[in-house]
């Protein structure tokens, strides 16, 4: 038995590449975004966006902005009195996703994240 015509499949192949370190940076790039995504889908969805609304139920919409702007004033200094400290973890992770979201248009991403939020509400037959 000869080994010389190989016949491998389509996941073989990517496999091959991996191992042999081509394609890593294609795999880095797709689990930054998703941790990028991940991030603002548990904001959206783990908590702080329900803070936020009940802020605006119970206080109305001036004390929402007055809540944004004290919001701004809490990141605008990080890691000094009175603002906020940065974890390890964040500081990571702002690194990594930084390096890898170059050239990201963020308001497109956000144009992008609004139209798969409405077309998640339809599939769940909402509105």
């Amino acid at each position: 038995m000869t080994y010389e015509k190989f016949q491998y499949s389509k996941e073989w192949k990517i496999l091959k590449e991996l191992s042999k370190g081509q394609g890593l940076q294609e795999l880095k790039q797709a689990q930054v975004d998703a941790s990028l995504n991940r991030k603002i889908n548990w904001f959206l969805y783990g908590g702080a966006s329900g803070v936020i609304t009940l802020i605006k139920e119970i206080y109305g919409d001036e004390a929402l902005k007055k809540f944004y702007q004290f919001l701004d004033y809490f990141i605008s200094n990080p890691d000094t009195l009175g603002h906020y400290y940065h974890s390890d973890k964040i500081k990571a992770d702002t690194k990594t996703i930084a390096d890898s979201t170059q050239g990201l248009n963020f308001g497109e991403y956000l144009e992008d994240l609004k139209r798969e939020l409405v077309e998640g509400d339809k599939q769940k037959g909402r509105g």
